[in-house]
């Protein structure tokens, strides 16, 4: 459910960004707007990358279970 909701979103943000390059478009010219996307699309890239670092630590936290060796897989394992 939740990766539904951030694809969603990713949509929805790379609609509103087009729409903007279209009108930098319109009114600048195509230098600036091929300077916009190249900005856009760097913006896009970090903003994945650090969603991807903040998803990771969030799994991390959560630790880790085991099946081989516990009554249940959702027990916790200490990992030494």
């Amino acid at each position: 459910m939740i990766r539904r909701v951030q694809l969603l979103f990713l949509a929805a943000l790379v609609g509103v960004l087009v729409c903007l390059g279209l009108g930098v478009h319109a009114l600048a010219g195509t230098v600036p707007a091929l300077a916009y996307a190249v900005i856009a699309l760097a913006l896009l890239l970090v903003g994945a990358a650090r969603a991807r670092a903040a998803a990771e630590a969030a799994r991390r936290a959560t630790g880790r279970t085991c099946t081989c060796c516990t009554t249940s897989q959702h027990d916790p394992v200490k990992v030494i």
